[in-house]
């Protein structure tokens, strides 16, 4: 019987497997290496003394030593995908990160041991590393293998949908579903693109202008695009909407030059597709980037504690309102959330409906004029940033009344949303507060010079300029 999985609820599951098993392989790999120490290190004369040691507090050890190893395995971005894993690449990733998990320990809990010779430091290192690296690996590898031969024979897979209704859709399809080893692709049906039907009718599943309806209501996970209209201004709106949600596309290699950021194969076998839309950030980066903003966030929310509740009582004291100002904004795959902000303007300054800032707005009170030239009105998103709703660095998130007049002006403007969105920007670095829409549109370049560029190496850079932008107090 087949079992379609989903993006949240088997993915989920299939994660905890591999990390109850990872726990289960360290606690292993720690017990055996302990029991080498005491036999093949260990003499005699230092037994006694070795009980001492750091490595031989075994109740408090065997309680942090899986923690540390989760740490470290989840910031490599092992559990970031836990289907379709390369065996290639889970072997390298494996060997690398038990390799710099097992020269950590070496130096928190091996280095000061009391041991014969110098020798044995380097034999306890080699042989810590790869107990580690064998028993880890030997768990991954029989769990992969098991879901991977699942996957193969059809017995479970992805909701898939093919944009695309002509010849090429129904040769994509053919060959998806002539495969000997099935590459994990349940198509759930087509979606129409104005072309003559080659495909089953009973399989089309409606039209574009449904396609985000179908994607939420069919679970899809996968979006394969074969349509035999390879023109670039047809396929834009259809990449916008793809932007706002989380899925994976493919494209037939035909409409490579077409597409707005990078794309990669996705198989060396199998139906030729290549995948797009991708973030040009590898798993590990994506979980440094968010283990900095937490970290971050968190010094910055105490450091400026005293001066939060001092600026809360100054702008309850200046004007009549609350202190925080909450304003709808969208962010990682078009989800709306409330951004947070220090209240600068008066409680009834949109009353008459959605209206950007100008530089002498009569509405932005006195204390107000002051938190948005040196940016501090936007010190409390750093809570948006804990809850996991923005990044410190991304594309500035706008308001829903704003987006649709921006996507009119620009039809790839979506592509903001493969991220998260960032209390600071390229955009608000170099250009800083949009006062119209069209400001707003040459703003969004920089944003889309970021993501074509983006890497921690590029955030770092953003913070900088940040910084300095805020100490000049050239934030209005």
């Amino acid at each position: 019987m087949e079992q379609r999985l989903t993006n949240h609820t088997n993915k989920k599951t299939q994660r905890i497997k591999y990390i109850i098993f990872d726990v289960i392989a360290v606690l292993l790999a720690w017990a055996s290496f302990v029991i080498f120490r005491r036999i093949e290190i260990e003499s005699n004369v230092f037994q006694e003394i070795q009980l001492f040691s750091p490595i031989y507090n075994l109740e408090k050890l065997f309680i942090s030593i899986p923690f540390f190893w989760l740490f470290i395995f989840w910031l490599s971005g092992y559990y970031n995908t836990p289907f379709l894993k390369s065996r290639l690449s889970e072997f390298a990733q494996t060997f690398l990160s038990t390799l710099i998990g097992s020269t950590i320990l070496f130096f928190i809990l091996l280095l000061n041991d009391p041991v014969a010779n110098y020798h044995d430091y380097y034999l306890a290192f080699v042989v810590q590393f790869l107990i580690y690296f064998l028993v880890v690996y030997f768990f991954r590898y029989m769990i992969t293998r098991k879901t991977t031969e699942k996957i193969h024979n059809r017995i479970i897979g992805f909701n898939t949908i093919i944009i695309g209704s002509g010849e090429k859709a129904q040769q994509i399809y053919d060959q998806l579903q002539s495969m000997k080893q099935s590459s994990g692709n349940f198509i759930v049906g087509f979606i129409s693109y104005g072309e003559s039907v080659s495909v089953d009718k009973n399989m089309v599943l409606g039209e574009m202008a449904q396609l985000g309806d179908i994607i939420i209501s069919k679970e899809i996970d996968e979006v394969i695009i074969a349509i035999d209209n390879d023109d670039r201004n047809a396929l834009l709106p259809m990449f916008d909407i793809l932007y706002s949600h989380d899925v994976t596309v493919k494209v037939t290699p035909q409409l490579y030059d077409y597409l707005i950021g990078g794309v990669r194969m996705s198989s060396i076998f199998g139906a030729p597709l290549v995948s797009a839309l991708d973030v040009r950030l590898s798993e590990f980066e994506k979980n440094v980037k968010r283990l900095f903003d937490i970290v971050f966030s968190c010094l910055v929310i105490v450091a400026i504690s005293p001066l939060g509740i001092l600026l809360s009582i100054m702008v309850v004291l200046t004007s009549d309102g609350p202190v925080f100002y909450k304003q709808e904004r969208v962010g990682l795959h078009g989800k709306r959330f409330n951004i947070l902000k220090f209240r600068t303007m008066v409680s009834d300054a949109e009353a008459s409906g959605p209206q950007l800032a100008s530089k002498d707005d009569l509405r932005i009170t006195g204390i107000g004029r002051f938190l948005r030239k040196f940016r501090i009105d936007e010190l409390p998103q750093f809570i948006n940033v804990l809850k996991g709703d923005m990044s410190i660095v991304g594309p500035r998130p706008e308001r829903p009344f704003y987006e649709k007049q921006i996507a009119q002006k620009v039809p790839y403007y979506g592509i903001v949303h493969k991220v998260k969105p960032g209390i600071t920007s390229w955009g608000m670095v170099k250009y800083g507060y949009a006062t119209d829409v069209d400001k707003m549109v040459e703003r969004l370049q920089y944003d889309i010079i970021y993501l074509e560029n983006i890497s921690l190496l590029v955030d770092l850079k953003i913070l900088i300029y940040t910084v300095k932008t805020v100490v000049s107090g050239r934030g209005m």
